[in-house]
């Protein structure tokens, strides 16, 4: 069968979730034509084994294919690591592949162990061939590995067997080697169509009473698909589990492994950077859960979530950054009226930078409440591999009073954070650790909310803190008047709050007409109403077009249910190209896609999981770039309080913002 060998070189990749060579096996004879694979001899038009050999290079020709075939399959696995789980290195993704023997889902289950290795409920599990993330990953890695037909490799990896068509494949590959017969077998079964054949799972019998009442009976089967995955045919194959291989590869790693994982520079060490990549995903889903909780925020508390939204604290993080964020706005740094009516519409957050400031200050404050709750922490590996584990819940591991501690643990982890209030703050969680019966009405109030469906109560929350706060020894914060800025500073905040108002009106006019089509398309749904913005990304395409194209995260309303939605949007600045309309979709909570930063490069917004946006998302400015002077701190500039900002803007009254034009 001559079409195998140039299949071979085609699509040959060793990318699959069976090991090396089987993936290779079946990746070739998924792309063999069917007409090909049915005939029993090569066609006249054909050339023969011997002159398509003859035509093939060898190892030792000058320009091999053998390295280009090994290159394209070493490539393809290592992107689809890369694209899967978001915070690895191309280095790292190798040295897992290299344990593995290059077997992809023992790879993935290593990583999976090095990032969830002190999580009790986490057990590394084999990859889901159904779930869109791994789908995404098998597109992507095929694509960029060269792969004629991507598609084709994703359904392959997600097929479904009859157990007699699953029986017979168990049959060809126990063959010592395949013969054409054994390959047109194969073929066969990978091409048969799966009709969806159902077997019965059992019966529910329902009984309905009208108003009039008559009685309505419904009996309902659920059924089960009777097909095996795949998958199943590993066993068949090594005659051993993946339980077996992990522990196997964990026993001989287990020396290098933590020689990898002692101290050194932080800058240097692909180990730290990969579990704060993890740390800034996880995070920022706590930032997108506090969003859906709360009601339409004002612009004053819009300013004090990005300002001092911080997620540590005596309660789980969700819980801080929402009991942190109202207790600034009201009790913290309230603003003057007069401040308060400039921004009360500015509730979008177009540059996702804000956001990632606020995630960022609030890693650093939680590394250091962890040092406390575990003094043996010394080492930053120890700290971050504990927050992955406790998933940065770390008030569930202090003591119930911390009085016997020198210092106000909470007030210290708000110093290494630069929260703009850190005395206060460590006062604010002290006494609520001090004040149990307060604290659990603040808990109940914010878990009603996220259990029961409904929006936070912002007043009843606030009057509990001003309960807490009557018995606090910390000074109330004073306001402090800001130098006056210069003629040239007051241009360039006036500039900047005049294009954001532009832009924000540009964007949800954008987003309210693609809202209606998506109402249209999706009619069965319920109608949904744009809430606001919580984080925009732009990006420019290949020629001819030339065209910016607009990535935004938008939380939604219905009338169904109070709390919001999350929802992924995009479009480009004209609309001219029928064969890439916008659209938006929804992105329900919790979501696996992931949000994850660099110092240099950060994927700053949440992606639905599709092999277009693993490796076209990721921006420029990444985690170095938060300490610049952004848009919304001129958005949100108060002459009464940001004496800091004020000192900037008088230095530099020539900064100019990014976001001048769109």
């Amino acid at each position: 069968m001559t079409e195998l060998i140039d299949l071979l070189d085609d699509g040959g990749l060793c990318l699959g979730l069976l090991d090396p060579v089987s993936n290779i096996i079946l990746n070739i004879l998924a792309l063999l034509p069917y007409a090909a694979a049915a005939s029993s001899a090569p066609p006249a038009a054909k050339r023969s084994k011997r002159e398509a050999w003859a035509d093939f290079p060898k190892p030792n020709d000058a320009d091999y294919v053998w390295d280009v075939m090994a290159g394209r399959s070493y490539r393809s696995l290592v992107n689809f690591l890369v694209g899967y789980f978001g915070c690895l290195t191309e280095e790292q993704a190798s040295r897992y592949l290299y344990w593995a023997r290059a077997d992809l889902p023992l790879a993935v289950m290593l990583v999976q162990h090095d990032l969830y290795e002190h999580d009790a409920q986490h057990q590394p599990q084999g990859l889901d061939p159904d779930s869109a993330r791994t789908q995404a990953a098998f597109k992507w890695a095929a694509q960029e590995a060269g792969h004629p037909a991507p598609d084709t490799l994703v359904q392959l990896m997600a097929i479904r067997l009859y157990p007699d068509a699953f029986a017979l494949l168990k049959k060809q590959f126990s063959e010592v080697s395949l013969s054409s017969e054994n390959v047109r077998a194969i073929h066969r079964l990978l091409h048969r169509p799966y009709d969806a054949q159902m077997t019965p799972r059992g019966t529910t019998t329902t009984t309905n009473v009208s108003a009039d009442g008559s009685t309505t009976t419904t009996i309902t089967t659920t059924v089960r698909r009777a097909a095996h995955r795949i998958t199943s045919l590993r066993q068949h194959i090594d005659h051993t589990d993946m339980s077996a291989k992990l522990s196997s590869c964990l026993t001989q790693g287990y020396a290098q492994k933590h020689r990898l994982k002692t101290p050194c520079s932080r800058d240097a060490c692909n180990y730290l950077q990969s579990l704060e990549m993890y740390l800034h995903g996880m995070l920022h889903h706590f930032y997108i859960r506090a969003l859906t909780l709360l009601p339409t925020p004002s612009g004053s508390l819009m300013r004090s979530f990005l300002m001092a939204g911080h997620c540590y604290g005596s309660m789980d993080p969700v819980c801080n950054i929402i009991v942190n964020s109202i207790w600034y706005d009201r009790h913290g740094c309230p603003l003057p009226e007069s401040e308060r009516t400039k921004i009360e519409q500015y509730i979008d957050i177009l540059d996702p930078l804000s956001l990632l400031r606020v995630e960022m200050h609030s890693l650093k404050g939680l590394t250091e409440l962890a040092a406390f709750a575990d003094p043996q922490l010394s080492v930053a590996a120890c700290a971050l591999e504990n927050l992955c584990s406790a998933k940065c819940d770390i008030a569930t591991m202090l003591p119930s009073s911390t009085e016997r501690f020198e210092k106000n643990p909470f007030h210290e982890a708000s110093m290494a954070a630069g929260h703009p209030l850190p005395l206060q703050l460590g006062e604010l969680h002290q006494q609520l650790l001090l004040m149990p019966v307060e604290r659990n009405k603040l808990l109940s109030l914010m878990k009603e909310a996220q259990t029961g469906g409904t929006v936070l109560p912002i007043d009843d929350i606030a009057s509990i803190l001003d309960m807490v706060l009557s018995r606090s020894r910390a000074p109330a914060p004073a306001l402090v008047q800001a130098p006056e800025l210069c003629v040239k500073a007051l241009s360039v905040v006036s500039r900047n709050r005049s294009c954001y108002e532009e832009r924000r009106r540009w964007f949800r006019s954008k987003l309210e007409r693609i809202l209606k089509e998506y109402a249209t398309q999706h009619f069965w749904e319920p109608k949904y109403t744009l809430d606001y913005i919580c984080g925009v990304e732009k990006s420019g395409e290949a020629p001819p077009k030339f065209h910016t194209c607009y990535h935004v995260n938008f939380m939604a309303t219905c009338e169904l249910r109070p709390q919001k939605t999350l929802f992924f949007a995009e479009f480009r600045l004209v609309d001219d190209d029928p064969n890439k309309p916008s659209f938006c979709c929804t992105l329900p909570y919790p979501y696996a896609g992931r949000c994850y930063y660099g110092v240099r490069t950060a994927r700053k917004i949440v992606y639905p999981d599709r092999a277009e946006y693993i490796g076209k998302d990721i921006t420029d400015d990444g985690t170095r770039s938060v300490g610049d002077m952004l848009q919304m701190d001129h958005v949100y500039f108060c002459s009464e309080g940001d004496v800091e900002l004020s000192k900037n803007l008088n230095i530099l009254p020539s900064s100019e913002s990014r976001y001048d034009s769109f």
